[in-house]
């Protein structure tokens, strides 16, 4: 008797699968209001996928997005932001967009952190303000940690395994999602996380067909910094949380980043949830962003 979710049967489903992924990622990209210009990076890790906004003299702002969530997250946020910033949001390597893998593979923290560093240099960028959204905030902290010299200011957006574990019902709700990942079984996730709150429809149309077109796709394992890492963090720190979200306990994530790091700003919002705060707050995250702020 064969699995019903076979290799073979993977990767004969793929291509149909990839097919309809780009569609709908393309389908969502397009809604940028501003001008983007798409610039692809060779490295040993591959073509790099990054969309360009904004002046090309303006401050760079680096966006990194959840796990396939997509660079589609960040559409409002990036033409918000890119009226005075050059914004740069990146189809991370390994994950959902447009970005194809090359001989080098990304397996450990080291080795994203010497991707991020040929996409900086790709693009001409010295050192940038980092903005990461949950497992892209992680990597923001891992690059801030080790190349501080490059990163100007970090924003964490609801970051996970930074400064506290995930919430076990979310473990336990998130198990099937990634352990047979689909599309049906992601957006069941997001539909419960974000307690059935309405969300960009074209967003939800290109992060379903994510999880089956790179669902056989590994992350790179993570792991909370120790306390003596993190609080050797040099660049300034920006920590927005998710009130309503249901992967972090926002209130023990803002007590132990205020603990570790007394000088980050570290906010909540409310009535955000964890999956959909990018795309529903955008205006409130970019405020805070450019301050000041009062923790």
């Amino acid at each position: 008797m064969v699995a019903a979710d076979s290799a073979g049967e993977r990767e004969a489903e793929e291509p149909d699968a990839r097919q309809a992924f780009v569609a709908a990622y393309d389908r969502l990209l397009v809604r940028r209001t501003t001008q983007v210009e798409s610039i692809d990076l060779s490295s040993d890790f591959g073509i790099t996928r990054v969309h360009a906004s904004g002046p090309a003299d303006a401050p760079p702002v680096v966006l990194l997005h959840a796990y396939q969530a997509t660079s589609g997250e960040w559409n409002e946020l990036a033409d918000l932001l890119s009226s005075d910033h050059r914004v740069l949001a990146v189809d991370m390597m390994g994950d959902a967009g447009h970005s194809v893998p090359g001989r080098r593979s990304i397996a450990s923290p080291d080795d994203l952190v010497s991707y991020l560093d040929t996409v900086l240099d790709g693009l001409g960028v010295t050192a940038a303000q980092v903005v990461g959204h949950s497992f892209g905030a992680w990597i923001a902290l891992t690059y801030g940690l080790q190349r501080p010299a490059r990163v100007q200011r970090l924003t964490l957006l609801d970051p996970t395994m930074c400064f506290g574990p995930l919430l076990k019902g979310y473990v336990l709700r998130a198990i099937p999602a990634m352990t047979k990942p689909s599309g049906d079984r992601r957006l069941a996730l997001i539909r419960w996380e974000t307690r059935n709150a309405p969300l960009d429809q074209a967003w939800l149309d290109a992060t379903g067909p994510a999880a089956d077109a790179f669902r056989g796709v590994p992350t790179v394992a993570t792991k909370i910094p120790g306390k003596d890492a993190i609080t050797k963090l040099e660049p300034d720190l920006l920590v927005i949380l998710a009130g309503r979200g249901r992967v972090n306990h926002a209130r023990s994530i803002a007590k132990r980043a205020g603990w570790r790091l007394p000088d980050a700003t570290v906010m909540t919002l409310t009535d955000a949830s964890h999956y959909g705060l990018p795309i529903t707050h955008a205006p409130e995250i970019i405020a805070l962003m450019r301050g000041p702020a009062t923790p």
